[in-house]
């Protein structure tokens, strides 16, 4: 048994008894004060499934804001203890402790001999992504052996990343099905088409990485460049990430620099322009990633002469981001030649965020989860404006019998009637006491 296991199961017993006496305690104040005790191990739980957000959340809002909430509609009422009446049903509360007893039973011994403890993590997948970076290349389709993974990958448009199993496949990449049905489009790998390109790719996974493949060259001589893209969260809030890729066939070598205008002092000399490479000598098919603070950059891809290939005017550069960019031929308008061009690629986001993360927890609530999570927003609320009437009604009734009976006991010469409920009746004595 490790040290994990001892410490969950130590937890998750607190946080079972907790909930039992909530439930069986005759004070509301206690009752949430053990709520609160139950509120903390269940932060606790997600800390343990390295879900700090999340966590943070069950303490900020359950355990704070909701709670005071609570505390404050009781107080108001003045509903801190049950009333003193039998119980209608005086069976319940054995019978739930018996209930939670042979639950506590089962989940011990399914947990041991489950071997949690020993459960090893499940190794990460592969993520890939395309991107047609081929100027005149049509749309295309991409396929690992004979499953289609790409669909439509089209000039400067990337696809989405694919979670694929790990191992050795053979990459192809075909004409696209021009049919608008796609059920009638036969498998190109099983009808003998002729792909633009074909090769063996290696795909395993990675903690926080993803392979961008990208699709270089002209008619005739496509290629596959495979780039490393670093999908782990920037922590900074000025930091970013910049990844530089070299896809301009017939260049041996590409830098991307950042012009400085040096003036001088001295009248007889000219003001002139000193460059800071930002990522230098890159090699056709080569890609850098480097890290970038944010804000907006006049950038220059220059080659080895220093000589500018392609400028990069108002490049805007947000926190927490990560750009990809792209040094590509493009077709000419209205000719079949090409030029420089850069593509500024969105790196897009990994298959799937990190637990307990906000862009996961953002992603599963707001489509998967909208719905369920508002109708048992408005049944929590249904419910907290019945508990609020039935306790003010009791509380309305207890109070009406103290205004009502108790003074009749503090007045002498009053006629109490034998019925507290007929003191409409009563009537004062008329007698005079004697001295």
């Amino acid at each position: 048994m490790t040290l994990e296991l001892v410490i969950f199961i130590i937890v998750a017993a607190v946080a079972i008894f907790s909930a039992a006496f909530m439930l069986i305690s005759r004070n509301a104040v206690h009752s949430a004060l053990f709520l609160v005790v139950n509120f903390l191990c269940v932060a606790f739980f997600y800390l343990m499934l390295n879900a700090p957000f999340l966590a943070m959340i069950q303490v900020t809002v359950y355990a704070g804001a909701i709670m005071v909430l609570f505390m404050f509609v009781i107080m108001l009422l003045g509903a801190e203890k049950l009333s003193g009446e039998q119980a209608k049903f005086p069976w319940l509360v054995p019978m739930a402790v018996l209930l939670t007893t042979v639950f506590l039973v089962v989940a011990f011994i399914a947990i041991i001999q489950g071997r949690v403890g020993l459960l090893s993590p499940v190794p990460p997948q592969p993520q890939i992504r395309f991107v047609n970076a081929a100027a005149g290349m049509p749309a295309a389709d991409v396929y690992l052996n004979n499953d289609e993974v790409a669909r439509d990958v089209v000039y400067r448009e990337p696809t989405d990343f694919k979670e694929v199993k790990p191992g050795e496949y053979t990459l192809s990449v075909f004409p696209a099905c021009e049919s608008s049905d796609q059920a009638v489009c036969a498998n190109p790998v099983q009808t003998g088409v002729t792909p633009f390109l074909s090769g063996k790719v290696n795909l395993q996974g990675a903690a926080d990485t993803g392979s961008t493949f990208v699709i270089t060259g002209q008619s005739g001589g496509y290629q596959l460049v495979a780039v490393n893209t670093d999908l782990s969260p920037v922590t900074s809030d000025t930091g970013a990430r910049l990844t530089a890729l070299n896809a301009l066939p017939g260049t041996t070598s590409a830098s991307l620099v950042k012009p400085n205008i040096i003036f001088s002092t001295d009248p007889d000399r000219d003001t002139k322009a000193k460059f800071d490479p930002i990522v230098p000598d890159l090699s056709y098919g080569e890609a850098k990633t480097v890290p970038i603070t944010a804000g907006t950059y006049d950038l220059n891809w220059q080659d080895a002469q220093n000589a500018r290939i392609a400028p990069v005017d108002a490049f805007k550069v947000q926190g927490h981001t990560h750009e990809l960019l792209i040094l590509a031929p493009e077709l000419t308008a209205g000719s079949t030649t090409t030029r420089p061009a850069v593509l500024r690629i969105d790196p897009g986001l990994r298959v799937h965020e990190e637990y307990g993360s906000p862009q996961q927890i953002g992603q599963v609530l707001f489509s998967t989860y909208l719905l369920p999570f508002e109708l048992v927003s408005l049944l929590l609320l249904a419910a907290m404006v019945g508990a609020i009437i039935l306790t003010r009604e009791e509380t309305v009734r207890r109070v009406r019998q103290r205004l009502v009976v108790a003074p009749l006991y503090h007045h002498p010469g009053v006629h109490v009637p034998a019925n507290p409920r007929s003191v409409g009746t009563a009537t004062a004595s008329t007698e005079t006491p004697m001295e």
